[in-house]
């Protein structure tokens, strides 16, 4: 079988193949990329497979790093775009679930692809387009099924992530994980304790911003994964993850965001409290950002359905949460309108920079040599005066209520 490689992606990569196999070596395109392509879905990268090994690459190109050279990975750069090669490999025992102890290079793609998690990850393209299929993937693709390579009881007891992965893919695909590997999750899941809690989450949010999670949602508890994400139990995550569904079911693609995703599913859980939210998500190894995103959106939420948004809230809160919000209200019928645009065009102003005075200017009209705590005061007054139109933005104005007011008390 043989597809037409027309995405720019392979294009430029094509080349990259033709340069080692003048060297006398395979390479193949692999993973995720040929999954897609299959699927008529568009690719967001390229993996790449070789029988060379990973001196013998870096002898091939000018501009190499390692980036895991002792599993067989190197980076290569190419028109300064860079390339991912590795290795084709056996590998030893998995004592911590998640990496080999140690790997054995090889030269040959089928015994490369006997490692691979999934019949559908595990097929490869040679630069011309040929499909090399060595377990049943197009098959699977064509029935909608996630069957592991070979015998899963082994491939979950070599990476207790897999499982996560399965119902990952379940969620992005629309497919139903087959009998023998939903079975082998089910009795290894246990497993999953064992793996870093940035893996899962990682994997957690890919579940949750799938395509057919609103279908899938339940996977979790059917398989028993729930019990082993941190902080959730089996009954709470039937519970949210029902809700969440509800949720997601038929929003449109452009609002299916990370931080609006976990923002759903803890106020589901009744996780609402800043310092509680903040709290949960650092233990889920979530970046400052994103928690401070999630609190601002959870907050939003009730400024919304309480009907008590005001042109505060719309200036002080990140615009595109305020909107995503918003956006997601309205798609799921909380609201009958949008309105917070016009809110946002009548501000007098859109950040502390407009006002009309600065902090030297308040130190003036006050007879101040030094600043001082009292400025920064002034100015966060004034600014939420200016916002609720309690006060004109203008120099004599703020310096008259400056003046008349006498102190920040």
């Amino acid at each position: 079988m043989f597809v037409s490689l027309t995405d720019p992606l392979f294009q430029e990569a094509i080349p990259v193949l033709g340069q080692i196999e003048s060297h006398g070596y395979e390479a193949y395109f692999v993973g995720g990329c040929v999954r897609d392509t299959l699927l008529n879905k568009k690719i967001n990268d390229i993996d790449i497979a070789s029988s060379a090994r990973p001196e013998e690459v870096e002898a091939m190109f000018p501009i190499t790093f390692d980036v895991g050279k002792e599993h067989g990975t190197i980076v290569v750069v190419v028109d300064k775009a860079p390339y991912e090669i590795t290795t084709f490999r056996t590998e030893g025992d998995y004592t911590d679930f998640r990496r080999p102890d140690q790997v054995n290079f090889v030269r040959n793609l089928r015994e490369d692809t006997l490692r691979r998690d999934f019949t559908i990850n595990a097929m490869a393209f040679d630069r011309h387009g040929k499909l090399y299929d060595y377990h049943g993937g197009v098959k699977d693709l064509n029935d909608h099924l996630i069957r592991c390579v070979g015998n899963a009881q082994e491939r979950f007891l070599e990476d207790a992530l897999r499982m996560m992965r399965a119902i990952r893919f379940a969620s992005q695909l629309g497919f139903e994980i087959e009998e023998e590997s939903f079975k082998a999750i089910q009795t290894l899941k246990a497993n999953l304790q064992h793996i870093s809690i940035e893996r899962i989450r990682i994997e957690f949010s890919k579940f949750l911003l799938g395509d057919s999670f609103a279908d899938k949602a339940q996977l979790l508890v059917n398989t028993g994964l729930a019990d082993y994400l941190l902080g959730f139990t089996q009954a709470l995550v039937e519970t949210v993850m029902t809700e969440l569904s509800k949720d997601f079911k038929n929003i449109h693609n452009t609002l299916r965001d990370e931080r609006l995703v976990w923002a759903r599913m803890l106020k589901h859980m009744g996780i609402i409290q800043p310092e509680t939210i903040r709290s949960f998500l650092k233990e889920w190894t979530h970046s400052n950002a994103f928690i401070k995103d999630v609190i601002q959106m959870i907050q939003l939420f009730d400024y919304f359905k309480e009907e008590q948004i005001t042109s505060w809230e719309v200036y002080n809160y990140d615009y595109s949460n305020v909107q995503l919000v918003e956006d997601f209200l309205f798609e799921t019928q909380f609201l009958d309108h949008k309105f917070v645009d016009d809110i946002y065009n009548a501000l007098p102003i859109k950040s502390k920079k407009d006002i009309a005075v600065n902090g030297k200017d308040v130190m003036t009209i006050l007879n101040l040599n030094k600043g001082g705590p009292e400025i920064g005061a002034w100015l966060d007054k004034i600014e939420r005066l200016i916002i609720e139109m309690e006060l004109e933005n203008t120099y004599s104005m703020i310096e008259a209520y400056i003046k008349n007011s006498g102190s920040i008390d």
